[in-house]
């Protein structure tokens, strides 16, 4: 087994852990008064994540589609940011990092390991790519229910509205959904999905807990 194999092996064995401490740290570090001063290195989390995710995966048969999703929301996001269409008119702040055309390159991110990680989970109940799709779409709308309140006290975007808009919701279940089933042909099984779930939805649920 040459390097990056152990490396991968490593990452599928203990990756969960990983999440875990850097993720309690973040609890530590925005859970209190002081987390506008730390709330910059929200960007390298997520970057953090993502090679967790992507070294603990089985090989995709098809590299394309497996990373799709990536491209899918960011382009979504893009479209999103400049014309309040889908979602609501909303901005970015700068804590997520660096943008491009007014949006982070990290919330296509976001995107790919909520679609790749649910997808992964849902064939646990189903074999029908519609089917997981639709569990995936669901479960991340449930999962956005959990980041909003956060994202929006850490100053990750700012919705023009008081309230988010119903819009906001809908269509991340229908675009999650159809990403999910257009990509589809990329999944493939990943030992650190679980973790991944498991690991966001104590995160922002704690945090939703703390702002309160």
């Amino acid at each position: 087994m040459n390097d990056l194999g152990k490396i991968q092996l490593l990452a599928a064995k203990y990756g969960g852990y990983v999440l875990i401490f850097f993720h309690t740290i973040g609890l530590f570090l925005l859970g209190a008064d002081w987390r506008q001063n730390f709330v910059f290195l929200t960007p390298y989390n997520l970057l953090l994540m993502l090679v967790v995710f992507l070294l603990a995966s089985d090989r995709p048969k098809n590299w394309g589609l497996y990373m799709a999703p990536i491209v899918l929301g960011y382009i979504i996001e893009v479209v999103g940011t400049n014309t309040g269409w889908p979602f609501g008119a909303y901005t970015y702040g700068t804590a997520l990092g660096p943008r491009i055309f007014s949006t982070p390159l990290m919330i296509g991110v976001l995107w790919w390991v909520l679609i790749r990680a649910w997808f992964d989970l849902s064939e646990r109940w189903t074999q029908n790519a519609w089917a997981k799709s639709l569990i995936t779409g669901t479960a991340m709308v449930l999962m956005d229910v959990l980041i909003e309140p956060v994202a929006i006290e850490l100053g990750f975007w700012t919705w023009a509205e008081v309230e988010v808009p119903v819009a906001n919701y809908i269509s991340w279940f229908v675009l999650a959904t159809l990403f999910a089933r257009a990509t589809a042909g990329g999944n493939t099984k990943n030992p650190q999905s679980p973790w991944v779930i498991a690991v966001l939805t104590v995160f922002f649920a704690v945090l939703n807990i703390a702002y309160a």
